[in-house]
């Protein structure tokens, strides 16, 4: 487990206690590092997965490993259940499916995954998928927050994503769908989809800029959010932006990854004009602005103090 993921766990605890007005500014400073945040969806993610993988039994064994470590430690109880979730929980994924069948994607260093029909995908917001591709079709199920598909063009073969209770059916197009929401959204870029009930019904075609939620009477057009629709920004002005909401944009927009090597960085003032389609150049350009030397990482650039 890394550092950040060690630290996850013990703000996950904290932040689910009756006193967690009181680490909120602390919380919100720790969080604005992008690896924390990563860190800290992906720890609840799992701890709210758990009610699937026995919690009482977990509970127990952990707390008293825990109680004979530190008698009356909360933290590392709770440190202990939600290591133990994790593990149980990889455990009963890879038992519940076939080795020939879905896998679960991760993004690379650049925020992107890459499938075996040349789609790209990018996972936001703690989504993951499983692929379920055939003769017949290429077939996506996507499971929690947000995923953008860029769909690549196979017309014998229509592309397919489930999303709870919808179903998105694609040639060659992009598209955002939403399951942070009660319902399931989903937003086109270019191109053209139909969208319907996972059990069926009438489709609704989108044209690109429009949006659909699809309830339990069928996909429905959001007629008012048509003109929110729209490509990533490639540039961003920003105005004593902080770097924190600058990263956090980069990354979310183009899958864009650049770290902090220390957390307060995020709190740094930032003006001027930014490409944030590569994460070499961005890196370099917010650095030169605000005093920082950039390192090459292991999977992304860092930006640290200047030695």
């Amino acid at each position: 487990m890394s550092r950040a993921d060690e630290e996850a766990t013990v703000w996950l605890d904290r932040m689910m206690g009756a006193d967690a007005k009181l680490h909120q500014a602390a919380f919100d400073a720790w969080r604005a590092d992008p690896a924390n945040a990563r860190a800290y969806l992906q720890a609840k993610d799992n701890w709210e997965y758990a009610g699937d993988v026995s919690p009482a039994r977990i509970e127990a064994d952990a707390r008293a490993d825990a109680a004979a470590r530190e008698p009356g430690g909360r933290r590392w109880a709770f440190a202990t259940i939600l290591a133990a979730i994790i593990a149980l929980g990889a455990g009963w994924y890879a038992m519940s499916h076939d080795s020939n069948g879905p896998v679960i994607a991760t993004n690379d260093k650049h925020g992107k995954n890459r499938l075996a029909d040349g789609t790209r995908i990018v996972l936001m917001d703690g989504a993951r998928i499983d692929t379920r591709f055939s003769e017949n079709e290429r077939r996506v199920v996507l499971y929690g927050g947000r995923a953008r598909f860029e769909v690549a063009h196979d017309a014998s073969r229509p592309f397919l994503v489930e999303a709870g209770d919808s179903v998105t059916r694609a040639l060659g197009t992009i598209f955002e769908i939403d399951l942070r929401r009660d319902v399931p959204r989903i937003a086109l870029i270019e191109g053209s989809v139909e969208v319907r009930r996972l059990a069926g019904g009438k489709a609704l075609r989108l044209r690109p800029g429009e949006k659909a939620e699809v309830r339990s009477t069928g996909p429905q057009p959001i007629e008012t959010e048509k003109q929110h629709v729209k490509a990533p920004a490639t540039d961003l002005w920003a105005d004593n932006l902080p770097l924190g909401a600058i990263l956090d944009r980069a990354q979310r927009e183009n899958g864009v990854v650049i770290r902090l090597a220390d957390p307060a960085f995020a709190a740094l003032p930032v003006t001027g004009r930014f490409d944030m389609t590569d994460a070499a150049p961005l890196a370099r350009t917010l650095a030169a602005a605000l005093d920082l030397d950039v390192e090459t990482g292991p999977d992304s650039p860092i930006l640290r103090a200047r030695r």
